[in-house]
C-alpha cells in the first residue's frame, strides 16, 4: 500500500510540473507547432460555421446536371458569406501563419524535390495576374492549378471540403463545394521571417 501512495505521490507531483517547482523553467513549446495548431482551429472554426450552413440545403448526389450543382454551390457559398458578414483577407492565414506557410513553402523549393516541384508548377500553366477576393467564387473558367504533391505534404492537412489552390504568387485556400475563396497569402515571393 505505501508503494502505491508513493507512486501516486511522484506521479501528481510530475503532473503538477515538477521541474518547475525545482526552479527549471518549463519546456519552451515548438513554435511552428503552436502556429500551425492555431490555424488548424481557425480551419475547424470555419467548418462548423461552414456545418450550419450547409443545413437545410439538399446536396445534389448522384446528379451530372450542372443546373443543379451550380444551384446547391451558390446557395452554399451565399449562407456561408451571410454568417461571416465581415470575413476579410487574413482571418484564417493570420500574419504569423502566413509566415510559417511561406517558410514551409521556401523550405520545400528550396528542399531535394525543388526542381521536380518547380517544372510541374510551370507545365500545369500558372495562372497570372489575377486577384481573388475572401468570400467571393473561384471564377469560372479560371483553372484550378493543381499542388504538386510534395509540397501538400509539407502544408497543414485539411478537412476535405477544402483545398489549396495557387493563383499567381497567391496561395488560395478554396471550399470546393461552394466554390468560395475562404482565405488567401498573397505574395508568397515575399520571404518568410526567421
Amino acid at each position: 500500500m505505501k508503494v502505491t501512495t508513493f507512486f501516486a505521490i511522484v506521479l501528481l507531483f510530475l503532473a503538477r510540473g515538477g521541474a518547475s517547482a525545482q526552479g527549471k523553467p518549463p519546456a519552451k513549446v515548438n513554435a511552428d507547432a503552436a502556429v500551425s495548431a492555431k490555424f488548424d482551429q481557425h480551419v475547424a472554426e470555419y467548418m462548423k460555421l461552414r456545418q450550419k450552413a450547409q443545413k437545410g440545403l439538399s446536396v445534389p448526389k448522384g446528379t451530372e446536371s450542372s443546373d443543379k450543382i451550380t444551384e446547391y454551390q451558390r446557395g452554399l457559398a451565399e449562407r456561408i458569406r451571410a454568417a461571416r458578414p465581415q470575413a476579410k483577407e487574413g482571418d484564417i492565414f493570420t500574419p504569423q501563419i502566413a509566415d510559417l506557410f511561406r517558410k514551409l513553402i521556401t523550405h520545400t523549393i528550396n528542399g531535394p524535390d525543388g526542381a521536380q516541384i518547380r517544372t510541374s508548377y510551370e507545365r500545369a500553366e500558372p495562372i497570372r495576374g489575377v486577384h481573388l477576393g475572401v468570400d467571393q467564387p473561384y471564377p469560372d473558367g479560371l483553372p484550378l492549378q493543381s499542388m504538386p504533391p510534395s509540397l501538400l505534404l509539407n502544408l497543414p492537412r485539411l478537412p476535405k471540403e477544402l483545398e489549396y489552390r495557387f493563383v499567381d504568387h497567391e496561395l488560395v485556400l478554396r471550399d470546393i463545394a461552394a466554390n468560395l475563396v475562404v482565405d488567401f497569402i498573397p505574395d508568397l515571393t515575399t520571404p518568410a521571417k526567421q
